[in-house]
């Protein structure tokens, strides 16, 4: 089976939860399995399947969440106003403590012959709990969709009255003053007629909208943080700090990867110290954990030290960068800096001596498509979507706020910075224009 093929099969909600209840089964009944298997045996095998399982759980527990999760999108937009299902996300997520609880549980009951009533209990709390968890977040999400929601994006202001039935935006400038209740149909008045009357704001919702509708679609920082919208729909670069979340999960899932070689590696170095017969299999093989290592590693390492907010600075000299590790870049190497929609990247000119990225794993990907497209040339470097260094670009995400230091690089290096107009840029020259960005 091929990675891909692998990856969509894991994608299946219930292949993905199957392995999930199979995992923890294992985990309940190996460390009490025979004793004839040797202590050391099964902390090996649990080892094991805690590596292999926790990717799994979490991947499953993200999907049982995403059904979960207030608020909700409703295609590009941010859902502000919703029947309360708040009973349901509670009911749901006690199904699934007591669905994992119990599987552990009735594992370990197998392995130690347990009895038949207890076995009994176990299983019907598991055969009760598992049902609920995996239904109910989708049942409840969708008896509250059929009060209707109120969803807010650039585009303007978007009303469903049913399931299924979405409707065009409604621009800003054509919503009428939006009244203080904390029911969004007696909010908004006539044009959301047949709105479930249950269908209330989110905390400071009906506030930001009122706002909106009065002066124009500008969230703060504060209302990004509160209703939780895009970061770039806001003109207030506060709104662009990065997640505590995002980060701790990145290092979550690098920490999970790192392991997995590790143990990877020590089962092929024991195959080959107990000089089996296929003792050179492992010999073929021990570089994959080996590379994996070399390139994990130093990420993990990057990421514990990441100071996004300190990407780069401004000297006399250059552009000084610190996120990329590169150090000075001397005006005159520099071409120009492009800022779109916040994503910044510095160009510099073909003739000059080309970056290199720390990344081990990036160089090897670079290398990979060379050869592949046949030309060193033809691979597409790193534009300002893409935070992979290129030979000649260096990337910053939003989060960075590199797009402050542009202008200050366009005052002092005499450097050309491009510069679209960005969506507010253009609704304060055009009212009238295109609201997506």
């Amino acid at each position: 089976m091929s990675p891909r093929t692998a990856m969509g099969c894991l994608s299946i909600p219930p292949v993905r939860g199957g392995l999930s209840v199979l995992f923890l089964l294992i985990l309940g009944s190996v460390p009490f399995g025979d004793g004839d298997q040797g202590v050391g045996f099964r902390i090996a095998v649990t080892l094991v399947m805690l590596i292999l399982g926790s990717i799994i759980w979490a991947s499953t527990v993200i999907g049982f969440h995403r059904d979960l999760r207030e608020p909700r999108r409703l295609g590009e937009a941010v859902i502000v106003a919703n029947r309360s299902r708040r009973l349901a996300i509670i009911v749901s997520w006690i199904a699934l403590g007591s669905t994992v609880i119990g599987l552990i549980a009735f594992g370990i009951c197998v392995s130690l012959d347990a009895p038949g009533g207890v076995l009994a209990a176990v299983m019907l709390t598991v055969l009760i709990a598992l049902p609920t968890a995996t239904a109910l977040p989708w049942l409840s999400r969708r008896y509250a969709d059929g009060a209707g929601v109120v969803a807010v994006s650039p585009s303007g202001l978007t009303i469903t009255r049913g399931h299924g039935e979405i409707r065009d935006p409604l621009p800003w400038e054509g919503i009428a003053p939006v009244r203080e209740a904390q029911c969004a149909a007696e909010s908004l008045g006539r044009p959301v007629d047949g709105l479930g009357a249950r269908v209330r704001w989110r905390p400071g919702a009906q506030q930001a909208v009122a706002r909106w509708a009065e002066e124009g679609f500008a969230p703060t920082a504060a209302e990004v943080h509160a209703l939780r919208l895009e970061a770039n729909w806001s003109p207030d670069p506060e709104a662009l700090a990065p997640s505590r979340s995002g980060r701790w999960i990145g290092i979550a899932s690098r920490v999970w990867a790192l392991s997995a070689c590790i143990l990877l590696l020590i089962g092929i170095l024991a195959v080959i110290a107990q000089g089996s017969d296929s003792w050179w299999i492992g010999l073929l093989l021990v570089w994959a954990p080996v590379l994996g290592i070399a390139i994990l590693a130093p990420r993990l390492m990057r990421l514990l030290r990441a100071d996004e907010s300190r990407s780069a600075t401004i000297t006399s000299q250059g552009w000084f960068d610190i996120l990329h590790g590169q150090g000075l870049v001397p005006w005159e190497s520099i071409e120009r800096i492009e800022v779109l929609e916040r994503h910044t990247v510095v160009i510099t000119w073909p003739d000059v001596a080309p970056f290199r990225d720390q990344d081990l794993g990036n160089r090897l990907n670079r290398r990979l498509e060379a050869t592949r497209i046949g030309s060193a040339g033809a691979v597409p470097s790193a534009g300002p979507l893409v935070r992979e260094v290129g030979p000649h670009t260096l990337p910053y995400g939003p989060e960075t706020r590199a797009f402050e230091l542009a202008a200050e690089a366009e005052e002092v290096g005499g450097i050309d910075v491009r510069r679209p107009p960005t969506f507010f840029e253009q609704q304060a020259r055009w009212p009238g224009a295109d609201p997506r960005p």
